[in-house]
């Protein structure tokens, strides 16, 4: 009808009412939410029906036993040798960037593995698989950066000369979350997966490949292939 999509908050509250989730419409408790995922990326989002399942699944994220995993294209051949990104985030509203590395930041640890590395014309990138050990706002994407790869159509992270390159053959910021794991109130392990969206899925099928390693995982993700927990993809070899 042309009108703007509903925001995932008016979602819920519209799919739940508040006679039914009164959750959903309490701000203290971040509306059940237990995370955010930046507008431009995609993925799964996890959130509680329930106060008792709130405090739960808060409890497991403090923790570290709520898994995150993400699938992420940067630019530039990323060495295959790294596989942590430990570098202090600071959050400043005031900043136009508004998360940035700095010595006054707050703990912040990526874990990465290189999957694939391929080409599109003179350009090269590398497609990783991500978890996150801690969850500071725009985390991933700012390590990309700190480390010299940015995330492709990155429109805060990357130079504005790149990123209207990258909107010519990329709709949108590439980072996606494609697996949720947690335990339930019974203590029994849950997990979710979601694989590239369509336009994600098209943007890979533009890339050519550098070796034959690379050219399994392209097609891995290209295709229909469900995606695996973190821990068992295996970085290219050194």
């Amino acid at each position: 009808d042309g009108s703007q999509p509903a925001q995932l908050l008016g979602y819920l509250q519209g799919l739940q009412g508040h006679r039914n989730q009164p959750l959903a419409f309490d701000a203290e408790h971040h509306y059940g939410f237990m995370h955010r995922l930046d507008v431009p990326s995609s993925g799964l989002v996890l959130t509680a029906r329930t106060y008792e399942a709130y405090y739960d699944l808060a409890y497991q994220l403090t923790t570290g036993r709520l898994v995150r995993d993400y699938v992420v294209l940067c630019h530039g051949a990323i060495p295959q040798s790294c596989l942590k990104i430990d570098a202090r985030i600071r959050w400043s509203k005031d900043s136009p960037l508004p998360s940035s590395v700095s010595p006054l930041g707050k703990p912040s640890i990526t874990h990465l593995k290189v999957l694939a590395h391929a080409s599109k014309g003179p350009d090269s990138f590398s497609l990783v698989a991500i978890r996150i050990e801690t969850g500071r706002r725009h985390q991933i994407r700012v390590h990309a950066a700190h480390i010299g790869h940015p995330v492709v159509c990155d429109g805060k992270y990357t130079q504005p000369q790149q990123f209207l390159r990258d909107r010519t053959w990329c709709p949108r910021n590439f980072l996606h979350r494609y697996r949720l794991a947690f335990a339930d109130r019974e203590g029994v392990a849950r997990e979710v997966v979601w694989p590239l969206p369509l336009d994600m899925k098209a943007v890979i099928a533009q890339l050519s490949p550098h070796n034959a390693l690379s050219k399994e995982a392209l097609s891995r993700w290209e295709g229909d292939s469900r995606p695996r927990d973190w821990q068992d993809y295996e970085a290219l070899l050194f």
